[in-house]
């Protein structure tokens, strides 16, 4: 550590312009930078349903779908040319390939044992004709149950198509234009739009806006501590030019390697500002106190470095190495999010280590240094602390015993939810739409079942009606659409009666007569030409995973009793892949946060016995207890921030060793236990007070956050530093 002070002295110069030029080549690299904030960079990788979803759009050529809801009396001349004209407008929108509404939906008509197929509602239909489609789409198989037009008519759904390559708000725009302009702009009623692309586009626009956003408050909050700490422009400016240096190189290196930024990013400006501004917190505070007493500049930069710098670097690698754990995980999002934490955290770090004593080199010494020890409000806190601390011991532990068996139990009382749509306020737009959509259509999610096996037999065909009837009737499900649905219709229209063909001859007949007469694709969008695999829809609701979850084991019981035993059965769909990034998410959770803990046991070993190692990781246990206490007993759920919040507490916390690096250095001194432990928190607790409460500030700033799993994560952080703060003052 001395080695570093020397030579900050001797090259301050050079050590200034070799990181500007540093800064200069990596930062260029942020200009790269792209934002990905989709559902899939959630995804996990390689995992089974998110393969089988691919496998199905490349067998049955399906595009990811979006639904509309035109609400407004829809069987009118009126609306249903706005409706047709929709249709048409959508039909151009880009991105899109394919529009299904009741505007250009078809009748089947028996003709002599032929199908007769027509538009259901011709062109400038009279009110008879309207009222006869409407009796068609009442009690068709194909269409009843509200599928296309609400039963009262105060409503219809437009099942919209879309290329999941194109950009998703140059879709979502188009679509909410043609919406606009057919629809609402000739006053039939409001619309309301859902999908993929929209929270695609959601989550893209909500991270473009609140990544400066919620920086440049944690940066102004964070200022405020460290001016209120050290009383000076000087001494709260300095931390911020080792933080920009962490910000400039992280971001410049994942521009450089062509890693997109993605929704969790929006954590990792707080977080560098926040633990990086630490470190310099240390560092000038002890120097401060150095100049205070009399010493040089040039004698107080290396002492300095010398004593104090070694509780930062300690400190500093483990927390880089808690947050690098992240990088193992299987969701890209949360991988990005451990190289931009850890590298910007170990960027600053360098720049505390290094740069921030050639600048300090290279400026006047302030005329005026503060001295943590000298007489004060919070000198006469941390000396009632002391007292305390030693008269009371053994009812803070106690206390804290106490506390950590009440932690314990709220704890097991979290749910995991890491459903989409509840990233977003349960009052904005894009919820609202989400809950009218539903409300009116039975189901915004989708649950895809992949059937192998002999689709031409009429006992398979039978058990697939039988499977779509009882997960209709599960709660939260909606329209279940298969080949046999399609089967179905054209046997009613054949033949006047309900069900399915008995024969595989009649099967064959029936299907082929439909493709002679109508759209092959939409037999090919359900069925295979060799009729060996095929594909039934469920739509369901976009609620919370343990709904999901719920929904998907009724699914498979239902499946069990009908379809099971005469075909294999693959699960797939947008709902189960929320349930499967839950899974990767708690496997994630469970890895990262056992890892934290060993490194930073081993990396604090280095400084300290592995018994004193220990004693601070029973601190931040005990923090992260009374964390995952507090979301349970406050009805949070466990959900993609809250599951990272553990190893960034182990990160962020570990404020001992620079009360352990000090408390040292006084006893090789040569005083007592009781005075050097006295002298340590009379000076490094001031240094944790205001690290404890600077990093608080910072990660307060996430509680301005639109997004509901960072705004959760950035209030628990707030009171996780603080918390690992006071535990480390005390316990």
């Amino acid at each position: 550590m001395r080695g570093l002070g020397r030579l900050a002295l001797r090259r301050p110069r050079a050590i200034v312009a070799a990181f500007a030029l540093l800064s200069l080549v990596l930062g260029w690299g942020a200009t790269r930078l792209q934002l990905d904030a989709s559902v899939l960079a959630l995804l996990p990788e390689g995992d089974e349903v998110t393969e089988l979803q691919a496998e199905i759009g490349r067998t049955f050529g399906t595009d990811a779908v979006m639904v509309a809801l035109v609400e407004g009396e829809v069987y009118t001349p009126e609306a249903i040319e706005a409706l047709r004209g929709l249709t048409a407008a959508l039909a151009r929108a880009p991105g899109v390939t394919g529009v299904t509404s009741a505007a250009n939906a078809q009748r089947m008509e028996d003709d002599d044992g032929f199908l007769l197929i027509e538009d259901l509602f011709p062109a400038r239909a009279t009110p008879e004709q309207i009222a006869a489609a409407r009796a068609y789409l009442e009690s068709s198989p194909l269409y009843r149950g509200g599928l296309l037009v609400a039963e009262d008519g105060s409503s219809a759904n437009v099942v919209i198509e879309v290329d999941a390559e194109h950009d998703s708000e140059a879709v979502v725009a188009g679509i909410r234009q043609a919406l606009a302009q057919e629809w609402e702009a000739r006053g039939l009623g409001d619309t309301y739009l859902v999908g993929g692309q929209l929270i695609d586009g959601e989550m893209r626009q909500t991270l473009a806006r609140e990544m400066p956003l919620l920086g440049g408050a944690a940066a102004a909050l964070i200022l405020l501590m460290l001016f209120l700490n050290f009383r000076s422009l000087r001494g709260a400016l300095l931390p911020l030019l080792a933080v920009t240096v962490g910000l400039v190189w992280s971001f410049g290196v994942l521009g450089w390697i062509g890693e997109p930024l993605s929704t969790m990013s929006v954590i990792a400006p707080v977080a560098i500002l926040a633990v990086g501004s630490s470190f310099s917190l240390h560092l000038l505070g002890r120097f401060y106190q150095e100049l205070s007493h009399g010493g040089g500049k040039a004698a107080a930069i290396e002492k300095t470095l010398a004593e104090t710098g070694l509780g930062i670097l300690i400190s500093g690698l483990a927390i880089a190495a808690a947050l690098c754990t992240f990088v193992l995980s299987g969701m890209p999002t949360v991988r990005t999010l451990g190289l931009l934490t850890a590298g910007g955290v170990l960027g600053a770090l360098i720049a505390t280590m290094l740069l921030l004593p050639a600048v300090l080199t290279l400026l006047p010494a302030p005329k005026r240094a503060m001295d943590p020890e000298s007489p004060g409000a919070i000198r006469g806190l941390l000396a009632a602390v002391a007292r305390f601390v030693d008269r009371r011991r053994y009812a803070i532990l106690g206390v804290s015993a106490a506390l950590l068996v009440l932690a314990v139990f709220g704890a097991t009382r979290i749910v995991p939810n890491t459903a989409v749509i509840d990233y977003f306020n349960a009052n904005s737009p894009l919820r609202t739409d989400y809950a009218r959509v539903e409300a009116a259509f039975g189901g915004s999610s989708q649950i895809q079942v992949l059937v192998e096996g002999d689709l031409g037999d009429p006992a398979t065909l039978q058990a697939m009606l039988d499977f779509q009837e009882a997960a209709g009737r599960i709660e939260g499900v909606g329209p279940v659409t298969s080949i046999a649905t399609i089967l179905r219709g054209i046997h009613h229209t054949l033949t006047g009666e309900e069900g399915l063909p008995t024969t595989r001859e009649g099967v064959a007949q029936e299907l082929l007569i439909y493709q002679l007469s109508g759209d092959p694709s939409q037999i090919s969008a359900f069925m295979t030409l060799d009729s060996r695999q095929g594909l039934i829809d469920i739509a369901t609701a976009s609620a919370s995973t343990s709904v999901m979850r719920r929904i998907q084991n009724e699914v498979e019981a239902a499946a069990a009793t009908t379809l099971a035993p005469l075909a294999e059965l693959s699960y797939t769909g947008s709902s189960l892949i929320q349930l499967a990034i839950e899974d990767v998410l708690l496997h994630d959770f469970l890895i990262s946060l056992s890892l934290a803990i060993v490194l930073v046991i081993v990396i604090d070993s280095f400084v300290r016995s592995v018994r004193a190692a220990l004693v601070t990781i029973l601190a931040l246990l005990f923090t992260i207890a009374l964390q995952y206490g507090a979301l349970g007993y406050l009805g949070l759920p466990l959900d993609l921030s809250t599951m990272l919040l553990g190893a960034l507490a182990i990160g962020v916390g570990d404020y001992a060793i620079h009360l352990t690096v000090r408390y040292m250095e006084e006893r090789r001194a040569g005083q007592a236990p009781e005075a050097a432990m006295t002298t340590t928190l009379l000076s490094s607790g001031r240094s944790i007070l205001f690290t404890a409460l600077t990093l608080g500030a910072g990660f307060a700033a996430m509680i301005i956050s639109e997004f509901v799993p960072i705004r959760t994560l950035g209030s628990l952080m707030a009171f996780t530093v603080l918390s690992v703060g006071t535990a480390s003052l005390t316990l």
